[in-house]
């Protein structure tokens, strides 16, 4: 099971801490063969946009901090479908992030 403070500390971590505002939502999609991926998408720093610098420095992150706090997802889940889809969205997304609706961390 995932918790949404494993992801929550990886994006706390100082190396991507100052790209984000801490939302982010939690998907887990399933591909042609059934096999899951989980997705996340984060939202950005007003004025930031999306990289794929920035996408890969948040994936590493969250994914290290899941490891580390996680051990039911470190041990099973097979490490080639560890890392995370990182999805990046500026301020205030309509579809993700809309101002002043309450936040949800999950979508089905």
């Amino acid at each position: 099971m995932l918790y949404p403070e494993n992801i929550a500390v990886g994006l706390e971590q100082p190396e991507v801490s100052a790209m984000v505002t801490g939302k982010f939502v939690l998907e887990v999609a399933e591909d042609a063969e059934r096999d899951r991926q989980l997705t996340v998408t984060v939202e950005l720093m007003p004025g930031l946009h999306d990289s794929d610098e920035a996408a890969e420095l948040i994936g590493l992150s969250i994914l290290t901090q899941l490891r580390r706090l996680n051990s039911e997802f470190a041990n099973y889940v097979p490490p080639a479908k560890q890392r995370p889809v990182i999805r990046l969205r500026e301020t205030g997304d309509p579809d993700y992030f809309p101002p002043g609706a309450k936040h949800r961390y999950t979508r089905a």
